[in-house]
């Protein structure tokens, strides 16, 4: 019994990082899906919407994972303590979560910024010049 819970707990652990971005383009009818949902406690707002207190959002597009949102200390969302994809950290400033992407495809004066990669996309909010929302999608 001790053996199947620890690695139940190691299992968990690895549904955040870089390995969230495996979900993207998974079936809302997958296991996989379903034990990302189940890990983060995720409630359907209607069946393209999933939401969680753990500070994570799913959002699908044709029956499909198409983009994952991931929040610090938001008063709807939650709070999402996990690691983040790319070696990011909620409270970097632009200029670090710069250094750490590349240069943004996208830049808009509020915050906001989009980083692209092979397969996906990295946008980034940050407040008052802080990172405080990553969001993973499907390019």
């Amino acid at each position: 019994m001790m053996i199947f819970f620890s690695t139940r707990l190691f299992a968990q652990s690895g549904f955040d990082g870089n390995s969230l971005i495996a979900f993207l383009g998974k079936s809302a009818t997958g296991s996989e899906l379903k034990d990302l949902k189940a890990n983060y406690h995720c409630e359907m707002a209607n069946e393209a919407h999933y939401l969680s207190k753990d500070g994570i959002e799913l959002i699908l597009k044709s029956g499909v994972l198409n983009e994952i949102n991931l929040y610090n200390k938001s008063a709807v969302y939650g709070n999402f303590t996990g690691r983040l994809p790319n070696n990011l950290k909620f409270g970097m400033a632009s200029g670090d979560v710069k250094h750490l992407l590349g240069k943004p495809v996208v830049s808009y004066s509020n915050g906001y910024c989009e980083f692209e990669f092979s397969n996906y996309i990295i946008s980034c909010w940050l407040d008052g010049g802080k990172l405080n929302q990553v969001g993973i999608a499907v390019k």
